[in-house]
């Protein structure tokens, strides 16, 4: 199944940032599964769309540290430096960074709201394939969003101003529905907010399959004030691939999946963040280190589901990175074959 929001979703422009966004691939991923006469005639089968609420403030303090959680809440300044930092809006010397106040038509407190309702779609994600296992339905959903794997204990990075991974397992720990969990990153990008915040954690576990260079492993070791730089912390497993290593990237993961199950064993959920920037067409600079075709970003999500499904584990993939045009073409590639009953 797939899980849509359906809440009216702002271009960031309307913000004052000035990135350009080429619009939605979770909309161009669903208009064209909803092309496809014979997919689109059974939708009620595969789709659901709601709209969420954002999380509340018990949910985000599961996982993140309650002074940060109240900046980032607040209805004043705090807030706003939050949400600058989180979208790298300001310079070091105080200056605007692809950002300009003057031309949003609203404030950063709205873009942070809109941010912790798509945050809460994985959340409710896990929640429906949870009561599918309970009730022998679906337990297998797709979000199309979530995936804010660079959120750490006390600020936001990387546009990620929460952990919405973390809080969803915990927040299903939390109602005794699950024990443990993987979270397995195939994003471009290393799941270090994910890992620095299971660090410590014995029911949480995993697995991050990333590009060996660049964005967070190019950042410094101490932070600005000091401490410890989290991107640092270790997965349970990373598997780092370097440019021209892309036809090693699926049998290096079949060979994590293995390693994690025999060191941990079989776990009671399984969430991937199905990021789509090491995709050869994806627009994202900081990404371009890895190009791999669809046809091998298509064997990876393969594998990942029927991993999963040989186990009977409940499970939720969530969108993640994508950026520019193209990236659709990987989410539906993958979804109209599970869909259609082709995996």
């Amino acid at each position: 199944m797939i899980l849509h929001d359906r809440t009216t979703k702002l271009p960031i422009t309307t913000y004052g940032i000035q990135i350009p966004i080429t619009g939605s691939n979770a909309g161009r991923t669903l208009d064209y599964l909803l092309s496809r006469e014979d997919l689109s005639e059974r939708r009620d089968t595969w789709l659901r769309e709601e709209n969420f609420p954002p999380l509340t403030r018990e949910a985000i303090e599961r996982v993140h540290d309650p002074a940060y959680v109240e900046r980032l809440l607040s209805e004043d300044e705090r807030c706003d430096r939050e949400i600058e930092r989180t979208f790298e809006l300001v310079n070091p010397d105080g200056t605007y960074n692809r950002y300009d106040p003057v031309t949003a038509e609203r404030d950063l407190k709205a873009l942070r709201d809109q941010s912790l309702r798509l945050a809460a779609g994985t959340t409710r994600a896990v929640e429906l394939a949870l009561d599918g296992r309970d009730n022998r339905a679906e337990d297998f959903w797709f979000y199309l969003g979530g995936g804010m794997h660079h959120g750490q204990y006390d600020f936001g990075e990387g546009f990620c101003p929460v952990n919405d991974l973390v809080i969803a397992v915990r927040t299903q720990q939390a109602a005794g529905r699950i024990r443990n969990a993987w979270i397995v990153d195939v994003d471009a990008h290393k799941g270090d907010g994910t890992a620095a915040l299971t660090a410590e954690d014995p029911t949480i576990h995993t697995l991050s399959v990333h590009m060996a260079r660049g964005w967070p492993l190019d950042q410094p070791r101490e932070l600005p004030d000091g401490r410890p730089n989290p991107s640092w912390i270790p997965s349970d497993i990373d598997v780092p691939i370097d440019s021209g290593q892309e036809s090693e990237y699926v049998p290096r993961l079949q060979n994590a999946l293995v390693e994690l199950e025999e060191k941990f064993g079989v776990p009671d959920f399984l969430l991937v963040v199905d990021g789509a920037d090491p995709y050869e067409r994806d627009q994202l600079p900081s990404a371009e280190l890895l190009r791999m075709s669809a046809e091998q970003l298509l064997e990876r999500d393969t594998h990942l589901y029927r991993w999963g499904r040989d186990r009977n584990l409940p499970m939720v993939f969530v969108m993640a990175g994508n950026y520019g045009y193209h990236s659709w073409e990987v989410f539906s590639a993958f979804l109209e074959r599970q869909i259609a009953g082709e995996i």
